[in-house]
């Protein structure tokens, strides 16, 4: 039955598009028809994703599936401007009593821009993540910490779309980093570890002499969650779930405290428990807390936590749909967020989901985090 909806429910837009917009025209009918077959085409993208889980998309090539995408995107954007000129219609005629003029040139330019923006959006979505530099005070923080950086990756969603070439580009970005330590907080990958761990290799190449550790995110529990948690660790990759790992930076402790996704309560999988998570860290230590989503940020807080590295909301992708993503997560969505001693910060996303790739103003982002000592 799913697989029958994720076919069929898109249609019904493909069709409240060409009824509102494209059938109101004076364009030539193999126009008409034309952009018709285009629409419906595109709405069926969520459909061929499925193929992204078992490796099939492996048949096409990289740039069809970009464009693909490009064409999803110009779909979705088309819907959302359909919606708006129905409202804008709805108000003209209820305050001059006329229907909107001239819907052939209406059409033309909204498809037009759609294209555009679309194409924009696609380009953006899939460039290389450009660096962002956060300093982070931190009270009675030692001596041999005060400089300590930390490169974050988060929502890297490796998928055909996003590729192992792309990831290659950004693991050789981290390194000339120089870290000293590199953290991903979820969403590494999206589909079954036959289809896509040869995607995943190159995160073995990450560098930092205090080593590279991992949170699960909400897509990690979709598809083949145990055979990736146990993927991931042959990556070099420290998987940290509801536990803790002190290291010592030249004699002063540091921990790097990880917990799981909500997402494993529908899955009965070991939700979110950060009082397991931080139990034995001695007073007084320095605490980083690596969590996928900000849903519970406010009680973390509430812990001696220093800095909380977090992601899953991508900034909201598109400027102005980053409100609506903040509403749905309590307020956070991108960029730092004092929480009385704790300093949260949500990554706008290394990657990006292939079911919606596309960004508009909010960038990706490759996060190198700097502890500085609090005057």
């Amino acid at each position: 039955m799913q697989q029958v909806l994720i076919h069929v429910i898109p249609l019904f837009f493909v069709l409240y598009v060409y009824v509102s917009l494209i059938s109101k025209t004076h364009l030539h009918v193999v126009i008409k028809g034309l952009l018709l077959v285009l629409i419906a085409i595109a709405s069926q993208y969520p459909g061929f994703c499925r193929s992204f889980f078992v490796g099939y998309d492996d048949r096409i090539p990289h740039l069809g599936i970009i464009l693909y995408s490009w064409l999803f995107s110009t779909q979705l954007l088309l819907i959302i401007f359909t919606l708006a000129k129905d409202v804008i219609a709805w108000l003209y005629r209820l305050l001059r009593k006329k229907t909107l003029p001239h819907p052939t040139t209406t059409a033309v330019c909204l498809v037009s821009i759609t294209m555009f923006l679309a194409a924009f959006g696609s380009y953006s979505a899939l460039s290389q993540p450009p660096l962002y530099r956060l300093d982070v005070p931190v009270k009675n923080l030692p001596a041999s910490l005060d400089g300590f950086t930390i490169v974050q990756l988060s929502d890297i969603h490796a998928s055909p779309l996003l590729d192992k070439e792309r990831l290659i580009r950004v693991v050789d970005q981290t390194n000339q980093l120089k870290p000293d330590l590199i953290v991903l907080t979820g969403d590494i990958v999206d589909g079954k570890t036959e289809a896509r761990l040869q995607d995943v290799l190159p995160l073995k190449n990450l560098q930092a002499p205090y080593g590279v550790f991992a949170v699960e995110g909400n897509h990690e529990h979709y598809v083949d969650y145990d055979a990736w948690m146990q993927a991931y660790p042959t990556l070099n990759m420290t998987v940290l779930h509801n536990s803790h790992q002190i290291l010592n930076v030249d004699g002063a402790p540091l921990a790097i405290v990880g917990i799981t996704d909500p997402m494993a309560v529908r899955y009965h999988r070991e939700e979110p428990d950060i009082e397991k998570a931080m139990k034995g860290i001695d007073e007084g230590v320095t605490c980083i807390l690596l969590s996928h989503q900000v849903k519970f940020s406010r009680q973390y807080a509430e812990y001696p936590i220093a800095l909380q590295l977090s992601g899953h909301t991508h900034g909201g992708q598109i400027l102005g749909m980053h409100w609506l993503a903040q509403l749905i997560n309590k307020g956070f969505v991108k960029d730092r967020y004092q929480i009385g001693d704790m300093l949260l910060y949500v990554n706008r996303g290394t990657g990006l989901w292939y079911g919606f790739p596309i960004r508009l103003g909010i960038p990706s982002e490759i996060t190198l985090v700097t502890l500085k000592k609090a005057d």
